[in-house]
Formats: structure tokens, sequence, C-alpha cells
């Protein structure tokens, strides 16, 4: 094999910078493929005994995307994004979703937006039109890219101003709902949400500050139970990234959300802290520590709501790979192992001890909805523990794959409060992109 052989082009390359008149278009994609296997739980309950045929579901997940993005200058483009989820062989249907079906949306328009920076030589711009909106670690903002559909897209209104100190961002957004049947989905007219997210430069590491506003009026759904609220919360934080010494990485994320709910005043706060070191050898093994928290409410008449609700992040790989908590009422105590055997090979391990933040409040599962609660507090907060163990493998620059396995250890909380058994999943992933 000759090695200075020069590299053939990929085909997509083809789809770059084609010429449209005075502009330039890119057309791009991904293909990914995904099955899943899960035993005593599913993605709405966990050990359901009341529809025992879904106590194990396998199932395989396709999602399709089709991009394209007309590129008027360096500072201006206009970018639109199609997208077909399906599931083959579930034993869920689109109708066993209240907000939505997670796994299945036909062929519609997922983005559709303008962005211009630098607006006549300034350091403003703006981006307009259906978007996903992402910040960070996605734990305040997050689009939630593992769900087969996407957890979150916007129609939004982002004001950007680009300055030596800061890029800021000013947000009016409105969450898009994802109807099975239609091509262009509508939004939330029920939500109306404000942010404010700043990016500081000049730093020996990467600090955001961020405040997100939520109004409601009576009628918004807040959960999959179909329970309804009445917000008008404002939450405030801040997000760190960094590195020292070249072996050690950190990062963190603190949240205070205050306001009002129905009749309620909201007092609740999350935070997450991580502390990471890698080896100075061959398969470069890092090992780390982290800890995430909720609040949680033990008193729901006392007048005060002091139950975190995770503002609008991803929940897909922060609190345990099988998706069965979220970032509220939560204790998360996490040890992670990862090694490169190769360079294009990953495994990483992960062990999670779970607790309630208040045992009188409940556990939250991963879309919102309580999924348990003890009111008395005698079932105590030891939810249980959860083993994950993730191999990635980039075969080539367009084509990746990725398979996992999880367990779930049920602790006192669980087996005081309903069946709790042993719970596994397993997943093999294949994601094809040009």
């Amino acid at each position: 094999m000759d090695v200075n052989k020069p590299k053939k082009p990929h085909w997509s390359n083809r789809l770059k910078d084609m010429p449209i008149g005075p502009y330039k278009l890119d057309i791009g994609g991904s293909e990914r493929l995904r099955f899943e296997h899960s035993d005593d739980f599913n993605i709405q309950r966990y050990a359901d005994q009341r529809k025992s045929t879904l106590s194990r579901d396998g199932f395989l997940l396709h999602r399709s995307r089709l991009d394209f993005n007309l590129r008027f200058s360096e500072q201006a483009h206009f970018y639109t994004q199609f997208q077909d989820a399906r599931v083959y062989g579930s034993d869920f249907s689109k109708n066993d979703f209240a907000l939505g079906c997670p796994y299945w949306n036909s062929f519609g328009l997922r983005q559709a937006y303008l962005e211009w920076r630098g607006i006549d030589d300034t350091p403003f711009g703006i981006k307009l039109g259906r978007q996903s909106i992402f910040y960070g670690d996605n734990r305040v903002w997050g689009p939630g890219e593992w769900g087969n559909v996407g957890r979150y897209t916007w129609d939004a209104v982002k004001l950007l101003a680009d300055t030596k100190p800061a890029e800021i961002h000013f947000i009016f957004a409105r969450r898009v709902s994802y109807d099975n049947y239609k091509f262009i989905d509508n939004h939330d007219s029920n939500l109306n949400v404000y942010g404010i997210y700043g990016m500081l430069k000049n730093l020996p590491f990467r600090s955001d500050l961020f405040w997100v506003g939520k109004h409601t009026d009576s009628n918004y759904i807040i959960n999959t139970n179909g329970d309804v609220a009445a917000l008008d919360t404002h939450t405030v934080g801040f997000y760190i990234d960094g590195k020292f010494h070249k072996a050690w990485d950190y990062g963190g994320t603190f949240a205070h959300t205050f306001g009002r709910r129905n009749n309620a005043r909201v007092e609740a706060y999350g935070a997450n802290a991580r502390l990471g070191y890698t080896f100075d050898s061959p398969w470069q093994p890092r090992l780390g520590a982290e800890y995430t928290f909720a609040s949680g409410d033990s008193d729901p008449d006392g007048g005060v709501y002091r139950t975190f609700d995770g503002v609008f992040g991803a929940v897909d790989k922060m609190y345990g790979r099988m998706n069965l908590f979220s970032w509220s009422n939560i204790h998360d105590f996490q040890l992670s192992y990862s090694l490169k055997p190769t360079p294009k090979t990953k495994a990483s391990l992960d062990w999670h001890w779970f607790y309630l933040d208040e045992a009188k409040d409940a556990w939250y599962y991963c879309n919102g909805r309580p999924q348990r609660r003890d009111p008395t507090g005698k079932a105590g907060s030891t939810v249980g523990r959860e083993i994950d163990f993730i191999v990635n493998h980039k075969y080539s620059e367009h084509l990746t794959f990725q398979a996992g396995y999880a367990h779930l250890f049920p602790g006192g909380f669980l087996k005081d409060t309903g069946p709790s058994p042993d719970s596994d999943w397993v997943f093999f992933q294949a994601s094809y992109s040009f």
C-alpha cells in the first residue's frame, strides 16, 4: 500500500461550495440506526406491572436528516434541516405519548433560520427562525440529541453581541411541540421563554453566565402526566470548563431558580461539579469524579416550591445512560474511568449512586414525570446504583459505531415503594454523516 498516495475525496465533497448565483450552497445530512433493548423498564416508567408486556422492549430506531446551508457571505447564511424519525418493533404506539412520541416523527422541517453576524461590520447580529439552542455542556440549554426525535427545538429570535469582553446572546423563544402528522410543527404559544447567555472571553478557562425566564398561562402542561401549572420563574447561574497542569480537567454549573409557580413562591437550586485526571500513557486513561445536585421539596403545601426543574437541558448523558433520572430532587455521585486503546476507539465506565434530595418528594423520570413518591419519607432516599459501559469507535471521518450496556441496582426507596427488579439496557448504534 502506498502511504503517500493522495486520499480519494469523499463523494459528499461535491455537495459543498456549489454556486447558486452569487452565493454558495452546502448540502449535508446524516443517517443513524440504533437498536435498543430494555428489561424491566421503558421510556415511560420503571418496573410497570400494570402493563407487563411493556416491561421488556426491543426496537430499532432510524433517523434521517438532510441539511441545506445557503451562504450569502462569511457572516450571513440561511440554514434548513429536514428530519424523518421512525421506530420499528417497539411495543409502544404514537398514541401512548401525551406530548408527542419521542421515537417517531414523520418527515418534516426541523430547523429553518437566518443567521447574520457582524451586521455592517458592527459587533451585532441576529439569528431568527426555527432552531436548536445549546450552550456549554447542554445541561441548561440543550437539544437532547440522543433521543430519536430530539428533545427541544425552538421558534426563536436571538440578538447577538460579539464584543471584546464577551459574546452575549439575547433570546426570546417558544418551544416547538412535535406533531407526528405535520410537516411543520406548531410552537407552544402557552410558553414564553426569555434568556441572556454570556460567554466571557480572555480568561484561562471557559466561563459563561446565564439567565432564563419562563412565563406560562395556567394551561401549560409541565410533564407527561398532563399536569398543568402557571409559571413565572427566573433561573440565573454560571457554567465553567477548563484544564490545569495539562492532565487535570474540571467543570461545573450552578443554577438558582426563583419566582412564582401557581400560588407558591419558587426557591430551587441545581448544581454540578466535575474533576478528572488523564494519565500520560499510550491509552490515555482518565479517572474522574462528578457530583450533581438538584433540590427537592419536603412540603408541597408549605407555600414555597423547592423542586428544581432542570430548565431546558438535555438528560441523555447527564444522569446515567438508562435515562431513569432528571435534574430534579437528586444527588448523583459519579465515578468515571475511560481509555483509548486505539486513536479511533474510546471505552468508558461510569458508576452512579442516586439519592433523593428530599425523601418526601418524588423520584422524577427523564420525561419530568414524578415516577414514585412516598409522602411520609419512610422509604428513605436511596434510589439505587447504575453502571454504564460505553464503547465508541470512529471507523472513518463519516462513519462511527457505538455500543453500550447499563444495569440498575435498586436501592431502599425503590424496594419500599413498589416492584424493584434489577434492570438492564443494551444498545448498538451506527451513524453516517456527510
